[in-house]
């Protein structure tokens, strides 16, 4: 992976190769040599192929996925495509309320029109190049490999031959696309690119950077969420290079990350007081409850009369869920390297979140966009929390307080896990109205909580809708008519993050633990009931078949202190349907198996979509179970693994999946499989137990 290829140098020798922008809804038409587009495929005098990709690798093999679709339409061996990310964020990788961010699970499904249509316009000019070359029509010509072929001669010219005269070429607006039977590597398990790097130490991660002359810092935050530095006692840090004052504490820099660990945790640092200090998880608990009884609260959706329809019904089913914070807890801490100066600011970390470091470091330089460079390295996980740019300040910040020399600052896991940002927590009402003959005809759901879209300046929150925090509930399809979401807004101390799957996450909770309720309310199987709501919706009923097959739903158990669960969630424009089996020990949930039906429409890479389905199985246990911050006198309790415990890897239960293709369009993959797991497994312990348990985490009776 590149670290240095700024779109300029991408540019510099464009005259000696074939270079493609990115063409996106909205954008520019695109033209054969650019100047001002920034996201290209460009191939080389030597036939290599190289894409600026918009998308960070975090391990979810996304890179692996924009080279597959490249060598499969521009007609290339893999092996010859590299992947790096740009140095500056540009409008064509805007996609995200204006921002450039790997966020969402957009990598794939958001790219693979503008990829394919690229790379055909690669290969449509190369062909038309050899066909002149050769005096043929370009119909008659077929590409393989890398090279254009001409069938009834048997003449071949590789790309590499072509590219000059290529370039000269313009670029067709509409070009055709290769036939799905000629792809080598797009629907199929393909290996990662990135895996021999990893596996030979050679990939660079943030916290890998290593720069000439460069120095450390360490981090001392402050513990109440909100403080500020009072004051500052440099002499306490006997060693350090210096002391930088950030927002919200001190980086003490040294000539290494140990030593300025231990100068930073002895530094004399005060701080001023908050309306915070005395603030615990209980009085939130008790402010997101008073929500819920609330006379009314701003609505979000509203779809006929809900509220008719739950006065008049045969019976009301009701019931309050809740959430705690959670953290993030990625494997790579939060770290940044930085070098500053008056006239140009360079930084070098693990993002997701391209614009708002840009916005970050404008905002504590002064210096205008085109000065400010960010280098994206590998990210060792990042599940939302590397989308904020607080530690690319702190890096800067320490930089300049050091003459300008490079400075990497790491956060230590306890700084990450005290003072991270979080997941919310939350409460949720939700009412069902079911008539005689136990059908469900209205339901309003009422959301308690902060608003996740407050914390950015970029999100516009209109008619109380937050894309942030009503995932799930706002698309639900179980009540097509008389529904109502609304949202009490309860402001909570820490900043705010999105985390793996975002409100899908908890809403997903919310929702499927309730229709389970409502199910048995009916007295209906709780899958056959979900089936028939939603019979309209063949995707949704396909995965739902999926896991009841392969399950054996209905079937017996090996104990009566065993259950099964059920759980299904559209997110991010897939489907997910999850069976949960759970062996009640000691009045303690352990999950024995969890089986998984998905729905993404294309699967680019199944191999790493089955992967990615394992993982946020093993990723939703550790919060469903166990996991979370809770806060005691404006501080964080929760300081590390010993005390946020996730999985371990002898926890981790059998998980079955399975891929469902049913020809929808192509939807996300790195989040849509993590918010059925807590519902499946919360059923599975009603169904095992008789008990509902309607408050995360799980396994606290």
């Amino acid at each position: 992976m590149s670290l240095t290829l700024s779109r300029r140098a991408f540019l510099a020798t464009a005259a000696a190769a074939l270079v493609v922008p990115f063409t996106v809804r909205g954008t520019a038409k695109v033209a054969s040599q650019p100047t001002t587009l920034n996201a290209y495929l460009r191939i080389d005098a030597d036939g290599a192929v190289t894409i600026i990709s918009p998308v960070s690798e975090m391990g979810q093999g996304t890179h692996t996925a924009h080279a597959a679709i490249i060598a499969d339409e521009l007609g290339v061996d893999i092996s010859r495509v590299r992947v790096t990310v740009p140095q500056q964020p540009a409008p064509e990788y805007r996609l995200f309320f204006g921002q450039m961010r790997s966020v969402g699970s957009f990598g794939v499904r958001k790219w693979i029109e503008p990829l394919r249509k690229s790379a055909a316009q690669a290969r449509t000019v190369l062909t038309q190049a050899a066909a002149t070359r050769w005096g043929e029509d370009a119909a008659t010509l077929t590409v393989d490999d890398g090279a254009v072929l001409d069938p009834a001669s048997g003449r071949r010219a590789a790309f590499a031959e072509l590219v000059a005269d290529a370039a000269l070429l313009p670029l067709p607006e509409e070009p055709a696309l290769r036939p799905a039977a000629t792809r080598r590597y797009v629907g199929k398990a393909v290996p990662r690119i990135d895996t021999a790097a990893k596996i030979d130490g050679s990939a660079v991660y943030g916290i890998d950077v290593r720069l000439p002359d460069m120095l450390h810092g360490a981090v001392r935050l402050a513990p109440v969420f909100g403080a500020e530095v009072d004051s500052i006692d440099a002499a306490s840090a006997p060693g350090a290079i210096a002391v930088a004052e950030v927002p919200g504490g001190a980086v003490v820099i040294a000539e290494s990350w140990w030593k300025a660990k231990r100068l930073a945790d002895g530094l004399a640092i005060t701080w001023k007081p908050t309306p915070h200090d005395q603030v615990s998880s209980d009085d939130i608990s008790r402010r997101l409850r008073a929500g819920l009884d609330a006379d009314s609260a701003p609505a979000a959706v509203t779809r006929g009369d809900a509220a008719a329809r739950l006065g008049a019904a045969a019976r009301v089913v009701e019931a309050d869920y809740e959430v705690p914070f959670l953290t993030h807890v990625s494997m790579e801490p939060i770290t940044c390297a930085a070098q500053v100066s008056d006239s140009r600011c360079e930084v070098w970390m693990s993002t997701q979140g391209h614009d708002v470091v840009r916005e970050a470091l404008e905002a504590v330089t002064g210096l205008p966009a085109e000065r400010i460079f960010i280098n994206t390295t590998y990210l060792g996980g990042g599940f939302g929390r590397k989308t904020h740019g607080e530690i690319a300040q702190q890096a800067v910040l320490a930089s300049r307080a050091v003459g300008g020399r490079p400075v990497k600052v790491v956060w230590s896991r306890e700084d990450d896990v005290r003072q991270g940002q979080y997941r919310p927590a939350m409460a949720a009402r939700l009412r069902a109205a079911l008539d005689a003959d136990g059908r469900l005809t209205a339901m309003h759901a009422r959301l308690s909580g902060p608003m996740m879209g407050r914390e950015y300046a970029h999100v516009t929150i209109r008619d109380n809708m937050d894309f942030f925090s009503h995932d799930v509930l706002r698309t639900q399809k179980y009540v097509a008519s008389d529904f109502l979401l609304d949202h009490h807004e309860v402001p909570v101390p820490p900043s705010l993050c999105p985390w793996r799957a975002v409100s899908a996450s908890q809403n997903g909770f919310f929702l499927e633990a309730f229709i389970d309720e409502v199910a048995h309310a009916a007295r209906q199987d709780p899958l056959a009931f979900r089936k028939a709501l939603l019979a309209d919706h063949p995707s949704h009923v396909a995965v739902l078949e999926s896991v009841e097959r392969r399950s054996n739903w209905g079937t017996p158990l090996p104990g009566p202190n065993w259950g099964r669960g059920v759980a299904i969630v559209e997110s991010y424009g897939s489907r997910c349907a999850q069976v949960a089996e759970v062996e009640m020990v000691d009045d303690r949930p352990v999950v024995r198996r969890v089986v998984l039906a998905l729905d993404c429409g294309e699967a680019v890479n199944p191999g790493q979509v089955e992967t990615q389905m394992v993982g946020s199985v093993i990723d939703a246990l550790g919060p469903a179970l166990r996991c979370q911050v809770t806060l005691r006198d404006g501080r964080a309790e929760q300081s590390n693994f010993d005390d946020y415990p996730i999985l371990r890897i002898d926890e981790v239960p059998q998980i079955d999946v399975e891929i469902v293709d049913t020809g929808a369009p192509i939807g996300g993959v790195g989040e849509p499989g993590l918010p059925p797991t807590a519902p499946a497994v919360a059923n599975a312990i009603f169904a095992a137990t008789g008990r509902r348990r309607r408050q995360t985490p799980l396994g606290q009776a």
